[in-house]
């Protein structure tokens, strides 16, 4: 009996606490395989990915987490769009793609000038 109890008590518990909700900003240039890392996140084939126009966003449930994940368009026309969400974002994935050598140097600018903004500054980014 008392264990019957214990873990009613105990899913009340878990019930009544609140999820917290997460947001997370995926950006990078084009091609750069963002789209791809979040359909592996979602657990789907990240293979035949067409180019985001504009951005996505996706939902996840991870344990007591609500994650919303925007996958930006790394397009030169659509990274302007990319400040609008940094302040209502908890962290920034910027993928690379490192076999496009002849876009690194490119990269390296656009990710530090995604650095340098200061709705950034103290956020935690993953490269």
């Amino acid at each position: 009996m008392f264990s019957l109890m214990a873990n009613c008590c105990n899913w009340l518990k878990r019930w009544r606490e609140p999820s917290r909700k997460v947001t997370l900003l995926m950006v990078g240039l084009d091609n750069a395989g963002k789209t791809a890392t979040v359909r592996g996140i979602q657990g789907e084939n990240p293979e035949d990915v067409a180019p985001t126009v504009g951005f996505s966003k996706v939902d996840l449930k991870q344990g007591k987490f609500e994650v919303t994940i925007f996958d930006l368009g790394g397009g030169k026309k659509i990274r302007g769009i990319w400040k609008n969400y940094y302040s209502e974002t908890y962290g920034v994935v910027f993928v690379v793609d490192s076999s496009d050598v002849q876009r690194i140097e490119e990269t390296k600018d656009i990710m530090a000038e995604v650095l340098r903004h200061p709705r950034i500054a103290g956020k935690p980014v993953l490269v």
